[in-house]
């Protein structure tokens, strides 16, 4: 079951909000207890083997907790221990154990016969979620914890997919929270609208933009115009698609009075690979910052050792998207990219003319960080190495020329995506200024600042988009990051 489905739009969802909204009225516990039972039904119906899988991360990894909470300092590093390797081993053989196999087998022409091996959708998500709350138990920053929260926390449903990749701290006191068991409107007319264009992301863009990228990447010689349309149609398919299910799961826990934090801040108009990393997934590059990075050293030994640790830190978040060679190709282009980076950083603020950057200045930095982003999409998301090499090569025009025969729908909706990025506010500037926490934070650069309120004509838009989304759910197609 997917948010883009009718099972889930009009049955899932409204009888878990009636449960949930009518046991809150009563009982907290008891609505907490149903989105959790909702929660784990959600989960099954992808496939009910993940169930004891998801169980077994919860479980284990609550009893060490217990343990990190409660045990002596003496004890506690390797109870830390323990509960890493315990996630770390969970993690590896469902995800990786195969990949490693195969990798065997290529570099020895050994043949071992590989794992029959499920892999458990949202693994990644959850394991991450999980090891965070673990370390935080070790540094003394979580004092108790309940154990139908912490089920909860770990399961629930609009995250447990494709993210965001939540901090305890976000959510635990909410859920403790009587004021969010209670019906507000404000709650639905928000989460409404969120849902609303975050499925339109899905479905009127991302979906719409799958025939030119399977023409590129199913290619076996891509030429210069179909590589460079491909590549192009899959950076803002993935943009849209991920994007998109970041706000519909903003929009779904809103509905029941819970903020999860926004995922996405207009990536594309990043003016270096670093801001890149501020804006997409912000949830794991907090994660790889704050769990790995830093405590790998961070720079805090020098610029080689800030190097080092940026290579290892991106090789393994690339490797985390997949157990494939293209991943950790890719996540070490982008540690290459960081590391080239701060070099020239550093050796411009050695220069005593060099210049604050101007307007002109700025649109360079980012066309040229959008098109190396675009190199590393090709390894992101070809079937193998030699696949992505295939198709850079047609964007140097190695393929030959041949004239466009894409579907003029396709041309157009290329467009319309690149203009929404590029030119638009996001999602979070049009509605979440109406949060606090969020009024003073900066917008990015737009042609036109639109801000969400609740009113009629904002209603009747939503209504409107609403529609065409539903008659656009006639074959529903899962989220990319959902493979993750």
């Amino acid at each position: 079951m997917i948010f883009n489905s009718y099972s889930f739009l009009f049955l899932f969802l409204p009888v878990t909000l009636a449960g949930f909204y009518l046991l809150g009225r009563t009982t907290q516990k008891g609505a907490a207890l149903w989105l959790l039972l909702a929660s784990l039904v959600f989960y099954c119906s992808w496939d009910v083997r993940f169930l004891p899988i998801l169980l077994l991360s919860m479980g284990g990894n609550y009893w060490m907790c217990g343990r990190l909470l409660s045990g002596q300092q003496s004890s506690k590093k390797r109870w830390l221990t323990a509960a890493v390797v315990f996630n770390l081993a969970l993690l590896g053989y469902f995800k990786y154990a195969n990949f490693f196999l195969a990798t065997i087998n290529g570099i020895t022409s050994q043949n071992i016969e590989l794992l029959t091996i499920i892999l458990p959708i949202g693994i990644s998500f959850f394991t991450f979620t999980q090891i965070s709350l673990l370390v935080d138990a070790y540094h003394g920053k979580l004092k108790t914890i309940d154990p139908l929260h912490y089920a909860l926390f770990t399961a629930y449903f609009p995250y447990i997919v494709a993210g965001p990749v939540l901090h305890h701290q976000e959510m635990l006191p909410q859920f403790a929270d009587p004021v969010n068991y209670r019906v507000h409107g404000n709650n639905f007319a928000v989460g409404a609208t969120l849902f609303t264009f975050g499925l339109a992301k899905k479905l009127l863009i991302a979906d719409n933009l799958v025939p030119l990228v399977n023409a590129a990447f199913g290619s076996d010689q891509p030429h210069l115009v179909q590589a460079w349309l491909g590549v192009l149609a899959y950076s803002f398919q993935l943009y849209f698609d991920f994007s998109g299910y970041s706000d519909m799961a903003l929009g779904v826990s809103r509905l029941f009075g819970f903020q999860i934090p926004f995922n996405f801040n207009s990536p594309y108009k990043a003016a270096s690979v670093s801001e890149f990393w501020l804006r997409w997934h912000i949830s794991l590059s907090r994660f790889l910052r704050n769990y790995l990075y830093i405590p790998l050293g961070g720079n805090r030994s020098g610029q080689m050792a800030r190097y080092r640790n940026l290579m290892l830190t991106m090789l393994l978040g690339g490797l985390w998207h997949g157990a494939n060679w293209t991943f950790v190709i890719w996540g070490g282009l982008h540690g290459l990219y960081l590391c080239v980076q701060h070099g020239w950083r550093g050796w411009r603020r050695g220069e005593t003319t060099a210049e604050p950057p101007g307007m002109l200045r700025g649109f360079f930095n980012r066309g040229l960080t959008f098109l190396a982003i675009l190199v590393a999409w090709c390894f992101f998301r070809a079937a193998d190495v030699p696949s992505a090499l295939n198709l850079l090569a047609g964007m140097a025009g190695g393929n030959g020329f041949s004239p466009v025969t894409a579907d003029p729908f396709g041309l157009c909706m290329l467009g319309i995506a690149a203009g929404i990025a590029f030119f638009l506010p996001n999602t979070n500037e049009m509605i979440l200024h109406l949060e606090s926490r969020f009024a003073n934070k900066p917008a990015s650069f737009s042609l036109v600042n639109t801000q969400w309120s609740s009113s009629i004509r904002w209603g009747v838009a939503t209504g409107v988009l609403l529609a065409l989304c539903l008659l656009s759910m006639d074959k529903p197609q899962d989220f990319i990051y959902a493979q993750f």
